[in-house]
């Protein structure tokens, strides 16, 4: 039996009306994966931010224990540092001496290079007298003049009188003195060139007198050192580096004293380790010339 127009009519719409609904189920359907999809994707990224969170956290924890271990140290190298400047200010002259008139009086550094001249052909010895005796010490024109004739200009101005032999080198065996200031970095104002020669053919042997400079031989100052053990000439055996200008030809006992003082620390972080356990001054350093 034939349809209808109005039943046909009606089959259309109900048609219609199925695929509408399933086109509608479908969109509902990909509008949950959708959302489903979403909160499983800010799950991960609560729990990646949560996870980075917490590895900035222990980053910034490790970060500051770092921090305080580093900042104890360096109040531990202040309180260290502050006991001993205490124990420099509180030592006694060495060898029952006294201290001598004009002792820690800073010298004031040089504008510019003073005329210095020597006789090549003299006899110079310096006669310096110290805290715990007197050494005699012959001078080298002929090998380090220019050396020399700044030491003997030094000396006869007064320059190294009062001053304090200030660093004990115990490891290498030297005694170091003459700055202006009785540290190692105060700066004469000009600079004296260096002779290596007698260095290279000689060595340092006990009893040498040479220039102390902070790098380069030609640019020493007012600065020199006593050797008073061997181990110094073995320190430098390959690197001679140090203007030999003299030899202590009385008075090596002098040195032997004075190196055996000791010094008031050990530890090399801390400035002044190689301080002297007890003051050594040069009370006067006096030139004699035989011509």
């Amino acid at each position: 039996m034939a349809q209808s127009k109005q039943q046909k009519t009606q089959t259309k719409q109900e048609k219609k009306a199925a695929k509408e609904a399933a086109r509608a189920a479908a969109a509902e359907a990909e509008r949950r994966r959708n959302r489903i999809t979403a909160a499983v994707i800010a799950g991960i990224l609560l729990a990646g931010g949560a996870l980075a969170g917490w590895t900035v956290w222990q980053d910034r924890q490790e970060q500051a224990a770092l921090e305080a271990e580093r900042e104890a140290e360096q109040e531990r190298l202040a309180e260290e540092a502050a006991e001993l400047e205490a124990e420099i200010e509180e030592r006694p002259v060495a060898c029952g001496a006294s201290e001598p008139e004009g002792a820690g009086q800073e010298r004031e550094p040089f504008d510019e290079a003073p005329d210095l001249e020597v006789d090549g052909d003299a006899a110079y010895t310096a006669e310096i007298a110290t805290s715990c005796g007197d050494l005699t010490v012959e001078l080298y024109p002929d090998v380090a003049p220019e050396t020399v004739a700044s030491f003997v200009f030094l000396a006869e101005e007064g320059f190294f009188d009062g001053r304090e032999v200030f660093r004990n080198a115990e490891t290498i065996g030297a005694l170091q003195t003459g700055s202006g200031t009785d540290a190692a970095d105060w700066d004469l104002g000009y600079e004296v060139p260096g002779d290596l020669s007698l260095a290279e053919q000689e060595g340092y042997p006990v009893g040498s007198v040479a220039m102390a400079h902070a790098g380069d031989p030609d640019a020493a100052g007012s600065q020199f050192f006593f050797v008073y053990d061997e181990s110094f000439d073995e320190a430098f055996a390959e690197n001679r580096v140090y203007t030999r200008f003299g030899d202590v030809v009385e008075g090596l006992d002098v040195l032997t004293e004075i190196g055996e003082l000791g010094t008031l620390g050990d530890d090399p972080a801390l400035p002044g380790a190689e301080v002297p356990a007890e003051v050594v001054y040069l009370e006067s350093v006096t030139i004699e010339v035989d011509r």
